[in-house]
């Protein structure tokens, strides 16, 4: 009998050692499961919080199109750096190779190249950070109108609350200094359809006095800051031919440093390592059906010309030039050891003397190309020079403004070069033959890029 009874409580014992056992391990497995859900929620809040907004464009590098919050609050968000890594690279299953922002490892065999030949360049959409953009912008969108512009005008006109009829410029010519500018506005403004805005051909506005320049920057660079009221009043033709010639005439800007000039973000953004937004994101953001015009050449006879044109009462010759593409080239590829391409071509340490980075096209027109698309136009002064008539046609067809062609050639037989290189700068002779090889060596890897951008080998200089 107590043998039963001992056996039966031995074994009560036992099982009740084994739920025990049973339980705790369900507790724990519980409790594992339990922190683990703790830890994804702390890292999910980690990730929408203010702080971390930087860090979350930075994860998302991958993607084709970064992560932008346009929500700014200012007094409790540290605006990001656009530290961001380069992005140039080649699409072409032939060439997967990235392109550097090494000048060797770029340079390749370009004779006989066809359009054919060219592998594809696909440049990834540039970060942006467009709050920056609308934080200086607020006496410009407050200006504009919010029913859109009249439809009846060809350029972009309205008339803001006051009643006040403005206008802003239906085209642009964007650049590039010395690459033809002056020439082909004159050219175009022979057609009674091309207006020149009251202020004159180049205003400067959005490169310069839209934020204020300091004296010193560049040869006459002082701008005043100008609001965009005073602007628009300058661009507003006042006559009564406009206004009967609405629907067709095309108010011009001229300003060639418009393409690439944005001097001064580096001060304004001093948490950024490139520019925040560029003069093609905010004109697209006025105007985002504008005609733009992009006009190159040779960056090696480009920058020669530069050079003699802006001398500023120095001598300037073959010499001093070398010596001082010398040390813009050693200064430029500096640069590139701490930064990538485009902080180097934005930077406000590039030279004023020798205007280097200008000539590197493709650094300046990625940026119009993918606000504008097909209404960005890019010729060459090779070109225009070579085919004047065709290529203004092209012009004015893009401008879709009809042109008699017997009567365009007549007027281009009568007429001049405008702004063609100075007597005193000709007697300048040549550049070196050794400062043309050392430009030609350093442009090449460069064109070869914008070639394969907008596929077409005429950007082969």
């Amino acid at each position: 009998m107590l043998s039963r009874i001992f056996s039966s409580h031995y074994t009560t014992r036992v099982g009740i050692l084994i739920l025990v056992i049973i339980s705790t391990l369900a507790y724990y497995n519980l409790l594992q499961k339990s922190n683990e859900s703790s830890c994804l929620m702390q890292v999910d809040s980690r990730q929408t919080t203010p702080e971390n907004k930087t860090e979350i464009v930075s994860e998302n590098r991958t993607e084709n199109l970064p992560v932008v919050n346009l929500t700014v609050e200012e007094k409790t968000v540290t605006e990001p750096s656009l530290d961001l890594e380069p992005v140039v690279q080649t699409q072409s299953p032939a060439t997967s190779k990235p392109l550097s922002d090494n000048i060797s490892d770029n340079i390749s065999t370009t004779k006989n190249l066809t359009h054919s030949d060219l592998p594809v360049l696909e440049l990834k959409p540039q970060e942006k950070y467009l709050p920056a953009m609308i934080k200086e912008s607020n006496d410009i969108i407050s200006l504009l109108p919010n029913q859109g512009f009249l439809p009846d005008y060809k350029s972009f006109c309205w008339n803001d609350q006051k009643g006040t009829f403005r206008c802003l410029p239906g085209a642009y010519i964007a650049g590039v200094l010395k690459c033809g500018t002056t020439d082909l506005y004159a050219k175009l403004e022979w057609h009674p359809d091309i207006l020149r805005p009251p202020a004159g051909k180049e205003n400067m506005y959005w490169p310069r006095s839209r934020v204020g320049r300091k004296a010193g920057l560049m040869q006459a660079g002082h701008r005043p800051k100008e609001t965009f009221e005073v602007y628009t009043d300058r661009m507003t033709p006042d006559d009564m031919k406009f206004k009967s010639n609405k629907n067709r005439a095309v108010i011009l800007d001229g300003t060639p440093v418009l393409l690439e000039e944005h001097i001064g973000w580096e001060s304004r953004f001093p948490w950024a390592k490139k520019p925040p937004y560029t003069n093609a994101d905010l004109l697209h953001f006025v105007s985002p059906r504008a005609k733009i015009i992009a006009m190159v050449r040779d960056p090696t006879e480009r920058l020669w010309s530069d050079y003699l044109y802006f001398r500023n009462g120095e001598i300037r010759n073959p010499e001093t030039f070398d010596r001082a593409v010398e040390e813009e080239i050693t200064r430029f590829q500096s640069c590139l050891q701490g930064a990538d391409l485009r902080s180097c071509c934005f930077s406000e340490q590039n030279s004023v003397k020798v205007q280097l980075s200008l000539g590197i096209y493709v650094c300046f027109i990625q940026d119009w190309v993918e606000n504008f698309g097909d209404n960005l136009l890019v010729i060459t002064l090779e070109e225009y020079s070579q085919y004047m008539a065709v290529t203004l046609k092209r012009v004015f067809e893009f401008l879709e403004i009809g042109v008699d062609m017997k009567e365009l050639e007549t007027f281009l037989q009568n007429s001049q070069t405008e702004n063609s290189r100075r007597e005193k700068d000709l007697l300048q002779g040549e550049m070196m033959e050794r400062t043309k090889r050392s430009l030609r060596a350093f442009y090449q890897p460069y064109n070869v890029m914008l070639a394969q951008y907008l596929q077409d080998k005429k950007y082969l200089f």
